[in-house]
């Protein structure tokens, strides 16, 4: 029984996402309503109640899900402190989340939600690397500062470099930003863990 509840459940949030979509390619979030997102999902408003508070709460949903097949799944021996290719790596593999959802980022750049989009990245890749880093601190990492400080100075850093890279039309191709960025967080040595 329960297989068949998560079918449904699986089933409404594919048919409201793709409604999203579809609504978002057509005017801007703030003009989006619940009535006509359900409609053109054929869910029924009470259903989408049953999930979701509002629009903005289902548009929080949308961009966990869509971070959650981002999120790498990355495995060490034990006691191994990663190397700064890995961090690296969290970088690359963000920008390219977002450079394959390019249309997207750019319909949502003009709304409201851009921030609480970039917000929610923000939120999601320091919790991610503070958590490595803590892990790397336990394995003998030096940090001048606690693990979550550390990750959220150089997330909020690469995410504001990114979100301009995105408002200004991207006149930088994307593999020297990279490139840049990596010189950035390089330079920033011994600061990163010591075994770097």
């Amino acid at each position: 029984m329960k297989n068949k509840t998560d079918l449904r459940v699986i089933k409404t949030y594919t048919a409201l996402t793709n409604a999203f979509y579809e609504l978002l390619g057509k005017k801007k979030f703030e003009e989006i309503t619940v009535n006509e997102l359900c409609n053109l999902a054929y869910v029924r408003r009470a259903t989408f109640y049953k999930h979701f508070a509002d629009k903005y709460e289902f548009f929080i949903f949308i961009v966990r899900s869509l971070f959650e097949q981002y999120s790498g799944t990355y495995t060490f021996e034990e006691g191994q402190i990663k190397p700064l290719s890995f961090y690296l790596s969290i970088v690359e593999n963000f920008l390219h989340f977002l450079t394959e959802r390019e249309t997207i980022v750019k319909l949502l750049s003009e709304s409201s939600m851009y921030s609480v989009l970039m917000n929610i990245f923000t939120e999601e890749i320091s919790t991610e690397v503070t958590e490595y880093l803590m892990e790397d601190e336990k394995n003998g990492a030096v940090f001048p500062a606690s693990a979550e400080i550390t990750a959220r100075f150089f997330t909020g850093a690469i995410i504001n470099c990114i979100k301009y890279w995105f408002v200004s039309g991207q006149e930088l191709p994307e593999q020297e930003l990279l490139e840049q960025l990596q010189a950035l967080i390089t330079s920033f040595r011994p600061p990163l863990p010591v075994s770097f």
